[in-house]
């Protein structure tokens, strides 16, 4: 036999099967849904109990339901090619927009804010922005892509001149030329998003921006004009929450008397007052719990913790499972954002490198964001714990976007076995 016939071909140690995609991935997804389902029925059961007619398991069946649609949803999605649901990436922008203008209209109004759409026919409701979210992203992804070539070389934003008569007239053409190459396509969809997300929800906006900024960052955009941005969006959030709270109208006065909760500043507000009761009984969970935790269903604290289920679940996973609880789910997001990071670096292509960044980033900042303001790091929000919060809307759209960053990783794997087979078969 020759040197060639002996020569061993490594082929990848992986299926390309049903369940495709990244498996450390996928075992942190399920892990997520276990706690899920221990913290929803351990929360919920006594408000079960009194709500469903003795009906203890009611809120957690209702929790499973909709993990099973979410892992259909994660299936489906991961069999399908990123190249296919790219195409229909402004469709599914435009769409996501009317539902969030919808919101306006005939929005269902909880927790003082007008967030949820309902379902016709049934009495269930969904957040529009959970939708958004995740078609800005591919938004993004799929603009900055188109312009890896040129875009370390553009500005975002044109010249500027007072009087505007001053500029030259290659000057002007290079402003016509900016705006409807660049600034146009890649800032106008992410402040639609932005703006129609802050109307009801400042912590979602932020996240929403600040995920965008890292994109626009790794997407190879300049850091000086990424400061211009920032500068700009810093300047305009705070005149327009100055003018919310002065004028009394939307979520403005919640979102400044969260913040003096939070200084502290001396306040006598009746919201504030709310959200002080919030952080304070969060504390005593968590003070509760110990290293160990007090045990599954020992909770003494699901009575008087508002939103155990959702808004402070990382408070209550404490109170019952201890620190040791608590730093367990801590590192599987960590986990999580950690293989996110290695499909992404993985890609050939900027849009799906970009897509998978873009989406790990988001899914992993809003679980930092709700673990913060449990701990009393961050002023409270309203951020529910993906995968593990109770609720249907945030985590079917959680299970999109992870549906994607799967289906990412799958097809690269089967790309990578294909090239094997075919270096294999050129022997």
């Amino acid at each position: 036999m020759g040197e060639t016939e002996n020569k061993k071909i490594r082929i990848p140690r992986f299926s390309a099967g049903v369940f495709g995609g990244d498996r450390a991935l996928w075992v942190v997804i399920v892990a997520l849904a276990i706690v899920s389902l221990l913290v929803v029925y351990s929360s919920t059961a006594s408000m079960a109990y009194k709500e469903a007619g003795g009906d203890t398991s009611h809120y957690v069946t209702r929790q499973f339901a909709f993990q099973v649609i979410g892992f259909i949803t994660i299936f489906v999605v991961h069999r399908v090619n990123y190249q296919t649901y790219a195409k229909y990436t402004r469709l599914l922008f435009v769409c996501a927009l009317g539902l969030m203008l919808l919101t306006f209209f005939v929005g269902v109004d909880l927790n003082d804010a007008s967030r949820w759409l309902r379902i016709p026919g049934t009495s269930y409701t969904f957040q529009p922005s959970d939708f958004l979210r995740v078609t800005v992203v591919m938004m993004l992804a799929k603009a900055l892509a188109k312009r890896q070539n040129t875009i370390a070389n553009s500005r975002l934003f044109p010249m500027i001149a007072i009087p505007y008569s001053t500029l030259s007239e290659r000057q002007r053409r290079r402003n016509t030329e900016i705006i409807r190459d660049t600034m146009l396509p890649l800032l106008v969809p992410v402040g639609l998003a932005c703006g129609l997300i802050v109307m009801s929800s400042l912590s979602t906006a932020a996240m929403v921006f600040v995920t965008c900024l890292v994109m626009l960052y790794v997407g190879r955009v300049k850091v000086r004009e990424l400061g211009k941005l920032v500068v700009i969006v810093l300047v305009a959030g705070v005149l327009f929450v100055a003018l919310m709270a002065v004028s009394g109208s939307g979520r403005g006065k919640t979102w400044v008397n969260r913040l003096k909760a939070f200084a502290p500043i001396e306040q006598v507000d009746e919201k504030s007052t709310v959200d002080n009761l919030q952080e304070e009984q969060a504390k005593i969970a968590i003070a509760s719990g110990g290293i160990i935790g007090k045990g599954p269903g020992n909770s003494t604290q699901r009575a008087n913790l508002p939103h155990s289920y959702s808004d402070f679940a990382y408070a209550f996973i404490i109170e019952e499972y201890g620190l040791i609880g608590g730093i367990v789910v801590l590192a599987l997001y960590l986990w999580l954002f950690f293989r996110t990071v290695m499909i992404s670096r993985k890609c050939e292509r900027v849009f799906p490198r970009l897509l998978v960044l873009g989406l790990g980033i988001m899914i992993v900042m809003q679980a930092f964001i709700n673990m913060m303001v449990s701990v009393g790091l961050f002023p409270v929000t309203g951020q529910t714990l993906p995968l593990i919060s109770m609720g249907g809307s945030s985590l079917v759209f959680t299970s999109l976007a992870l549906g994607m960053i799967l289906g990412v990783s799958r097809q690269m794997q089967e790309n990578s076995l294909q090239t094997a087979k075919e270096e294999v078969a050129g022997q």
